[in-house]
């Protein structure tokens, strides 16, 4: 009967913690994120094909999305801070797809602006909407 009591208040104690940790009372906060949108032209015109690719040198952390037809992407919850920028090629066709027809098309983006380090693009991310539109030359 004593051991079954210990057993209660041992299991109580061990619940007790559990919901201070997973109450957040232990674990860190959360950091801030925002979003960044915008649109990517070459020569003025929308770059409907390639990748848009965040890289933020101090963290290590990054982020991409795909570009529409119409040259737009947008990033959910990226923690706040200052990226560089590169705009990539969309990725190869895979070899199913070539083999059944899909091509390699020639990308008009220019090297530079495919290394986030040599492109001199960068976006700064605040907590919230943010937009960074990229004319690429």
């Amino acid at each position: 009967m004593r051991n079954m009591k210990l057993v209660w208040q041992s299991a109580l104690v061990l619940g007790a913690a559990a919901c201070l940790f997973w109450s957040g009372g232990c674990g860190p906060k959360e950091l801030p994120t925002g979003q960044l949108t915008g649109k990517v032209t070459h020569h003025g015109q929308p770059l409907a094909k390639g990748v848009v690719t965040l890289v933020n040198s101090q963290t290590g952390i990054g982020a991409s999305s795909p570009l529409d037809a119409s040259g737009a992407y947008r990033i959910e919850s990226v923690r706040t801070g200052n990226y560089q920028v590169a705009v990539q090629p969309p990725p190869a066709p895979s070899p199913e797809e070539m083999a059944s027809g899909a091509k390699v098309e020639l990308s008009p983006i220019p090297p530079k602006y495919q290394d986030p380090q040599a492109s001199g693009l960068t976006a700064t991310v605040n907590e919230g909407a943010n937009t960074a539109d990229f004319d690429l030359q």
